[in-house]
């Protein structure tokens, strides 16, 4: 008796896991978003002011600036880490370009932008 309650409750166990995890990570196959490719204007910003801004662009899924980003498709568009603990947020503004907030570890430092060129 006791054995079939532990398997039973190390079902409901994992069971719980899984469905608490899909949804806190997306589940697989969902649908995603890509930055396009072009040339861009990024802009960062903090406090209101301009800290950085610099043509680059996308290819081949990643984010050309200083150096190579990989993109990571979100369900609005995307995401790069520039270093560890900086992450910038890019989703569709509807007409070609990205914002989003820009993170340094769990605070929100400022804004990036990507402005499509042309």
């Amino acid at each position: 008796m006791f054995t079939r309650a532990r398997a039973l409750i190390t079902r409901t166990a994992a069971i719980t896991a899984t469905v608490g995890a899909a949804a806190l990570f997306g589940a697989v196959g969902h649908a995603s978003a890509a930055v396009a490719p072009g040339a861009y204007t990024s802009t960062t910003l903090s406090a209101g002011s301009v800290l950085l801004q610099r043509v680059g662009h996308v290819e081949g899924g990643d984010l050309v600036l200083i150096g190579r980003y990989p993109i990571h498709p979100t369900p609005t568009g995307g995401y790069v880490d520039f270093f560890p603990g900086h992450r910038v947020f890019m989703n569709s503004d509807g007409h070609g370009g990205y914002s989003g907030p820009a993170f340094l570890g769990p605070f929100v430092v400022g804004a990036f932008t990507l402005t499509p060129l042309g």
